[in-house]
């Protein structure tokens, strides 16, 4: 029997704390995987009069890697609370079960933690675990043509060979998010471009991945956060009206906004909003007789009131994941 990559699957599920096996809850919608064990070596130097080294002693050990996704609805609210770490319900009209309930997803604050995931990867029947999983990074993706994708780059304790315990499973919704239902705005959700062709988001949490202990294990104590850092890049189609918006922005050094809707005509709905951005570069190069493009990196700030970024999961109607 050969171990392929098209009879593999993943599963995940949110720890109550950090590197304690969760049941596993959701299946993932990925494109690849590379969570594998790592493990540091010291190569003994005792000089024993004879050519060669005697002897490797494991020292750090730990599991990393990463998964990327594609943005089906309910997998991609799960990856960006992995990577924020904090939702709350919101309900507009105040009555409980009308329908209009969502959860919002906002960075946690400086005394809470990244949640960590148990992670399962199916090698075609041999199964391998993940304990203590932590998103350090997470990369949202979208231009003409293609699938949204999301890619998470992930930290934690060790691995564990064999199989996790399995609760209800969620599913893979039946559709991705398309990349025609996918609707950049200069604004909160009201002023939409049709000049942007692409958009890639990166959410950094820089997490201590060097907490070791002299406990007898050689494994992690903790990974806590460090400064959150949010940038991103954008193509834009050479237009007057973007000479005069947002190039003018990054010529004055003004701030701007981005939001970002991922909306399917059955209802399923995500938006990303990003409050204060400010674009730190924009070249307007000519590479050939094709049409001009502005290609701009911006850079996230914190607001003068509310979030650096908040993320709306209309399928999850609970608040917590």
């Amino acid at each position: 029997m050969s171990y392929t990559g098209a009879k593999s699957s993943v599963l995940l599920g949110i720890e109550s704390s950090f590197a304690t096996e969760a049941t596993l809850k959701y299946k993932l919608p990925f494109k690849s995987e590379s969570l594998n064990h790592k493990i540091e070596t010291a190569k003994s130097e005792a000089l024993l009069g004879i050519r060669g080294t005697k002897s490797l002693a494991p020292t750090k050990e730990g599991a990393e890697g990463s998964l990327e996704l594609e943005a089906y609805p309910t997998s991609a609210g799960l990856a960006f609370y992995l990577a924020l770490g904090k939702a709350a319900l919101v309900d507009p009209d105040g009555t409980a079960d009308s329908g209009d309930e969502y959860t919002k997803i906002t960075p946690i604050d400086l005394n809470s933690d990244i949640p960590s995931a148990t992670v399962q990867v199916d090698h075609s029947g041999q199964k391998m675990k993940y304990l203590g999983m932590k998103v350090n990074s997470l990369k949202f993706s979208g231009a003409v043509g293609s699938i949204p994708s999301i890619s998470l780059d992930l930290v934690g304790k060790e691995e564990v060979v064999g199989a996790g315990t399995e609760g209800t499973i969620v599913d893979v919704d039946d559709q991705p998010f398309f990349f025609k239902e996918l609707t950049l705005y200069t604004d909160d959700f009201q002023t939409t471009t049709d000049l942007y062709s692409s958009i890639e988001l990166n959410i950094g949490n820089n997490l201590d991945a060097d907490d070791y202990r002299l406990d007898g294990t050689g494994k992690r104590k903790t990974l806590e956060a460090g400064n959150l850092e949010i940038t991103g890049s954008l193509d834009i189609i050479f237009d007057a009206s973007v000479v005069s918006g947002e190039y003018s922005k990054f010529k004055n050094f003004q701030d701007g906004a981005i939001g970002i809707k991922l909306e399917k005509a059955t209802g399923e709905k995500l938006t990303i909003y990003l409050p204060r951005i400010n674009f730190s570069e924009m070249t307007h190069d000519i590479g050939g007789a094709e049409k001009i493009m502005f290609k701009a990196n911006f850079t996230a700030l914190i607001p003068t009131t509310g979030d650096i970024i908040e993320v709306s999961d209309y399928q999850n109607t609970t608040g917590t994941y």
